[in-house]
């Protein structure tokens, strides 16, 4: 049982991915990645590799329920978005497509309400 998911983010010059990881929210992995990207710091790798964490975690002080995994990830049920820096800019690669920070938070920024769930589109 939950809702497990990743994202994957490879810092430049890394040889390997770190990978961010929930147990309950992994449904919303791309809604949590766009609400960290409006945050800020896209432009700097490891304040905004903790930006997401952040965001994914959202006060949960608890031991259980999330992790941090470096080359391989933890259990996963999700498509996984991948965050790299190419020439200094933030690229979004997901299902076989790269999205710019701007288009990825257009898409999906916003979508979350405050008990962390998907709010309903019409």
């Amino acid at each position: 049982m939950g809702d497990r998911g990743n994202i994957e983010v490879i810092q430049p010059g890394a040889t390997d991915s770190l990978f961010l990881y929930t147990h309950w929210r992994g449904s919303l992995v791309c809604e949590i990645l766009a609400d960290a990207i409006l945050k800020g710091r896209t432009g700097d790798p490891s304040y905004f590799t903790r930006v997401a964490f952040q965001e994914m975690v959202n006060g949960d002080e608890g031991n259980t329920s999330y992790g941090i995994s470096v080359g391989q990830m933890d259990d996963n049920e999700y498509d996984i978005p991948v965050v790299s820096w190419r020439g200094g800019r933030m690229v979004i690669a997901y299902k076989d497509k790269d999205y710019t920070s701007s288009d990825w938070a257009s898409m999906y920024a916003g979508r979350i309400n405050r008990k962390r769930e998907l709010i309903p589109t019409e």
